[in-house]
């Protein structure tokens, strides 16, 4: 097995059993994440309380299972706004004539290139803390490198030889779209998907932590983590789940991500050759 499928076989593999178990919280979660007094306060793991309790007494395996469906289907639901949003501005752009394109191009690389921390935190600014208000702003700027990238693989598909003589034997659009370019754009968006989904996922987690998302006493990795930050060295057990639940999902993804990019380009040099 060559590198990049392990790393895929890997990320995939982790990152369903971190989905599977955060979507099956309810049967597999304890306690109810915000019931107080289920336990002792602050008891450290052991017998029905996996991870411990929290200083409210609140079961901390109930809080991390329940924290991974607020985070993952959350964040899985702005993703997938950010990449309709992203293709359908990146073939809009590579379809358009050249003057529209050069100006939409510029327009799409200014965003990039504007730290979309700070468009989030403006964002919260107006609508005050929390995770809708997060990932709200993020929806705002994230979607730039999905339309950079669709409109970079259309302008391309579209100069290949097959769909220049496609369009002089009068093709349509819509049939050089499903003929030439959608094929080449499968595999490119599958890996920014992964790796942005990882970078989206610590950023939500990062400025819950900061208190700009998820409020207390919502379940939330990073809202969890900022809760425990004061005892974090007297009681390290109540940041080890959400802290491995946050670090191991990027991971995953990030996996998925090297290991698609690794067995695509794997795949080019074949045909390639």
């Amino acid at each position: 097995m060559t590198r990049g499928r392990g790393l895929l076989t890997a990320g995939v593999v982790v990152l369903a059993v971190v989905v599977l178990t955060t979507l099956a919280a309810p049967w597999l979660a304890p306690f109810d994440p915000v019931a107080q007094g289920v336990g002792p306060r602050m008891a450290a793991p052991g017998g029905v309380h996996w991870l411990g309790t929290d200083r409210f007494g609140r079961d901390t395996a109930s809080r991390v299972l329940h924290g991974g469906r607020t985070t993952l289907l959350q964040t899985g639901a702005t993703m997938l706004a950010v990449i309709a949003v992203g293709a359908a501005v990146g073939i809009a752009i590579g379809l358009a004539g050249s003057r529209l394109d050069d100006l939409g191009r510029r327009l799409v690389d200014g965003i990039v290139a504007f730290p979309a921390v700070i468009v989030i935190l403006a964002f919260v600014g107006l609508r005050g803390p929390s995770l809708a208000a997060v990932l709200g702003g993020a929806l705002l700027v994230w979607w730039a490198p999905f339309a950079r990238l669709t409109r970079s693989l259309v302008r391309s598909a579209l100069a290949e030889p097959s769909a220049v003589a496609a369009r002089a034997l009068g093709a349509s659009r819509a049939h050089l779209l499903r003929t030439e370019v959608w094929p080449r754009l499968i595999g490119p968006l599958a890996v920014l998907t992964a790796v942005e989904a990882g970078q989206l996922i610590a950023t939500v987690a990062g400025l819950s932590f900061l208190g700009m998302g998820a409020q207390p006493p919502a379940a939330e990795w990073g809202a969890m983590l900022a809760e425990v930050r004061g005892v974090a060295l007297s009681s390290p057990h109540l940041v080890l789940g959400p802290g491995v639940a946050v670090l191991v999902t990027v991971f995953a993804l990030t996996c998925v991500g090297e290991g698609l990019r690794d067995v695509l380009d794997r795949a080019t040099l074949a045909v390639a050759r």
